[in-house]
């Protein structure tokens, strides 16, 4: 299924994608210190969040910790420690996907009727339907939403009768133009080349 993808260069997008790189860096830097805390390189973050989860320790495991699990060895901290206290209390990030389906009330999925049912179906990514691209804090920057018109398109031609608010969705945002995916991945290798350029 595929996103439609759209250029950032202005209003309230602009303001939301500067405050969640912002964020990301702020939790970023709180998990960072405290693996730095307990001496690890390795981390497990929430994807949603961004907050730390679980360490993986090379040498000594800490007593306030669970035993490695599972393939990657992640240890967590155990249920009433200090450092489960610590690890609960970090603040992470907005889920990002959430934030911006419901800031500009795009729906994630879509209802519909047949002539002896009813259905509904969801539509983008599972649980990533919209996000946010970006090449570095100064930008560019774009965001990605599920294509609702396109979805709306197959459904009726599928023989089915789409319901509100999927059928109406005006895939427009002030602040944005709608680009290819192709002219995204441009913009990546281009800052890739002059990357490697500059080194």
């Amino acid at each position: 299924m595929e996103s439609a993808i759209f250029m950032i260069e202005g209003g309230k997008p602009l303001e939301m994608v500067k405050e969640h790189i912002a964020e990301r860096l702020r939790v970023k830097a709180v998990a960072r210190a405290l693996a730095a805390e307990l001496g690890v390189d390795d981390i497990y973050t929430n994807r949603s969040t961004g907050i730390l989860s679980g360490v993986c320790f090379k040498g000594k495991l800490h007593p306030e910790f669970t035993k490695a699990r599972g393939r990657e060895g992640v240890s967590y901290p155990k249920k009433g420690t200090e450092w489960d206290k610590r690890i609960k209390a970090q603040v992470g990030h907005k889920e990002v996907s959430g934030w911006i389906a419901k800031e500009f009330g795009i729906p994630c999925g879509i209802r519909y009727k047949g002539d002896n049912c009813n259905g509904s179906k969801m539509i983008g990514s599972p649980f990533n339907e919209c996000g946010f691209l970006y090449l570095g804090e100064s930008g560019p920057y774009a965001m990605w939403t599920p294509d609702v018109p396109a979805e709306v398109v197959k459904t009726e031609a599928d023989g089915y009768e789409v319901e509100e608010p999927a059928k109406s969705f005006v895939l427009e945002f002030d602040g944005c133009r709608r680009i290819e995916k192709e002219e995204w991945e441009i913009l990546v290798l281009q800052n890739k080349l002059e990357q490697r350029q500059a080194s």
